[in-house]
C-alpha cells in the first residue's frame, strides 16, 4: 500500500518546519508570519524500510491580507483528500485553541489515523500539555520540537507501526528519477499557469496578485512514460523592490531551485518582451552551468492584437536571441499557458534537452572536429604565444553534481584561451553535435612538466672551480 501522510494545523504552528524535519532536507520555505505556506508542497521520503509520499500543506482558518484563504483551505481539502495519515500540528506553547478544536473537527470527517503532534517542545513547561490536548478525542499525544529535531523518531514510530513491512530491497524496482524542471521568471508572467497547463490540472494557485507563489513547489508528472518533476517558483524581481523579508527568502528559494534543477525553463512575457530583470535571472541560469530553454508565454495575446504572424515571430525570436545572447543555446519557443497553445511542443523540446545533456562524444570523432576548427580558424597571439590544443576527452559528472556535456582539454597553456575563441570552439561543436539547450563546459589541463622537473632535479650541482690568475712570463722575466 502506497502511504501518503498529510501534515495540517492552523497557522504558525510549525507545519513547515516540521515537515523539513520529517523529510530530512530543507523542502519548504519557514518564515514566522502565518499564511506563508499556500501551495501543498509533496516530497517522496523514506523511513526506515518505508517509502512514502509526505505533504505540507497552509494553515487551516489563515487570514489571508491578500484573499488566498479559500484557495489555501482548497489546497488542504485536496492534501486530505489524498492522505492515509495526518500528522496534526498545535502548538504546545499556546496551549489549545478554539481554532485547534474546528481542526479537529474537520479532521474527524475525514475518517483517517490522526497523529497529534504538539510542537514546540523545549522544556519542562510544557511537561503537561498531553492532558490537555488529548480532549481532541486522538489516540496519543507526540511531544516534538522541530526547532531542535527532538521527538522525532517517537513520531515517526507512532506513524508507521501498524504499516506493512516493504519487500526486501532487491526486490524492489528502484524507480528512475525523475528529471526536474524549474519554471523561473519574473512575478506574473505566467509560470503557475504553464505548470497547470502542463499537468492539466489547477495545481498550482493562480492569481493576478504579483507574488502568489511564495515557495519553490514540487510537482510530479508523466509524459509518455518519461518521468518529470516541475518546480514552480516564485517570481524573481529586482533586489531594490523587494518589501520585506519575506520577499527576499522567496528569492532565495528560487535561486536554489535553478541550482537543483536539471532543465530551467524562463519565462518570458510576449506583452512585455524581455526585461532587465529577465536577463538578471538568464545569468543565474549561465552562472549555474544549466540546461535552459525560453517560453515566450501569452503569444495568444499577440494573436488577439493581429500580431503573432510568421515574420513578426521571427523577428521576435531574432530579439531573444539579441537580448539573451549569452544563453545562445536555449531554444526559443512561444506558447500560451492560457490557451494551451504548444503546450505539448515544450514537453518535446524539454525532453530532447533531457537527452541531450547526457550525450556522450566519441573521442575520435571530437578531437577531428576540434582538430578542424582550429584549421579553419586560427587561435589569436596571447603575449607572443598561440592557444594549442593537444587532446580533448570527455569527463564525467561527479555524483550528486548536475550532467551536462564537459570536455577536458590537454592545452599547452589555459591561460592563451580567449572568450571569443571559446565561444567559437563552443559554436563549432554545435554545428557538429546536437547539443540544443545544453551548456558545454570546459575543464583546461596544461602540458605536464613533471618529467622535466625531474630531469632537471637529477642534474649533479658542480660548483665552478676557481682557476689560478694566468702568468705572465714577460713580466715574470723583467721581475
Amino acid at each position: 500500500m502506497e502511504h501518503t501522510v498529510a501534515i495540517v494545523g492552523r497557522p504558525n504552528v510549525g507545519k513547515s518546519a516540521l515537515f523539513n524535519c520529517l523529510a530530512g532536507r530543507d523542502i519548504s520555505l519557514v518564515f514566522d508570519r502565518p499564511g506563508t505556506t499556500r501551495d501543498r508542497l509533496v516530497t517522496s521520503v523514506r523511513w526506515g524500510n518505508h517509502r512514502l509520499t509526505l505533504i505540507d500543506t497552509g494553515g487551516i482558518g489563515v487570514e489571508d491580507r491578500e484573499g488566498f484563504g479559500d484557495e489555501i483551505a482548497h489546497e488542504v481539502d485536496l492534501a486530505l483528500a489524498a492522505a492515509t495519515e495526518i500528522i496534526f500540528v498545535v502548538d504546545a506553547r499556546e496551549g489549545l485553541t478554539p481554532l485547534d478544536q474546528t481542526v479537529a473537527r474537520l479532521l474527524r470527517k475525514s475518517r483517517l489515523p490522526v497523529f497529534v503532534a504538539a510542537n514546540k517542545v523545549d522544556g519542562e513547561k510544557q511537561a503537561n500539555f498531553e492532558g490537555e490536548f488529548s480532549r481532541l478525542g486522538f489516540n496519543g499525544v507526540w511531544p516534538v520540537s522541530a526547532a531542535h529535531r527532538r521527538g522525532l523518531e517517537e513520531l515517526r514510530h507512532a506513524v508507521t507501526s501498524g504499516w506493512i513491512e516493504p519487500a526486501k530491497e532487491d526486490e524492489t524496482p528502484v524507480p528512475a528519477r525523475p528529471t526536474r524542471l524549474a519554471i523561473v521568471g519574473r512575478p506574473n508572467v505566467g509560470k503557475s499557469s504553464l505548470i497547470n497547463a502542463l499537468v492539466a490540472e489547477p495545481r498550482a494557485i493562480v492569481s493576478p496578485v504579483a507574488g502568489t507563489t511564495r515557495d519553490a513547489v514540487d510537482i510530479a508528472y508523466s509524459w509518455k512514460g518519461q518521468p518529470f518533476l516541475f518546480i514552480d517558483t516564485a517570481g524573481m524581481r529586482q533586489e531594490r523592490r523587494m518589501q520585506d523579508q519575506l520577499e527576499r527568502a522567496m528569492t532565495g528559494r528560487t535561486a536554489h531551485a535553478i541550482n537543483r534543477a536539471d532543465v530551467c525553463i524562463l519565462v518570458v512575457d510576449a506583452s512585455t518582451g524581455v526585461t532587465m530583470q529577465d536577463k538578471k535571472i538568464a545569468g543565474l541560469i549561465q552562472e549555474a552551468h544549466a540546461p535552459c530553454m525560453i517560453a515566450v508565454n501569452k503569444w495568444d495575446l499577440a494573436r488577439e492584437q493581429g500580431d503573432a504572424s510568421k515574420t513578426r515571430e521571427r523577428e521576435y525570436y531574432d530579439q531573444v536571441q539579441q537580448d539573451l545572447f549569452f544563453l545562445s543555446y536555449a531554444p526559443v519557443l512561444f506558447l500560451s499557458a492560457k490557451s494551451g497553445e504548444r503546450i505539448e511542443g515544450l514537453l518535446k523540446t524539454v525532453g530532447t534537452i533531457a537527452k541531450n545533456r547526457v550525450f556522450r562524444f566519441q573521442t575520435g570523432p571530437l578531437n577531428r572536429v576540434i582538430s578542424r576548427a582550429m584549421e579553419k580558424y586560427a587561435p589569436p597571439l596571447v603575449r607572443g604565444r598561440r592557444f594549442k590544443i593537444l587532446y580533448a576527452a570527455q569527463l564525467a559528472a561527479k555524483e550528486g553534481a548536475r550532467e551536462i556535456p564537459t570536455l577536458q582539454l590537454f592545452v599547452n597553456s589555459p591561460d592563451l584561451l580567449t572568450p571569443a575563441y571559446e565561444r567559437y570552439l563552443d559554436l563549432q561543436l554545435r554545428e557538429a553535435f546536437d547539443l540544443r539547450g545544453c551548456p558545454i563546459r570546459f575543464v583546461m589541463r596544461g602540458r605536464m612538466t613533471e618529467a622535466r622537473e625531474k630531469t632537471r632535479s637529477q642534474i649533479k650541482f658542480n660548483p665552478p672551480q676557481r682557476r689560478a690568475p694566468k702568468r705572465n712570463s714577460a713580466r715574470d722575466a723583467s721581475r
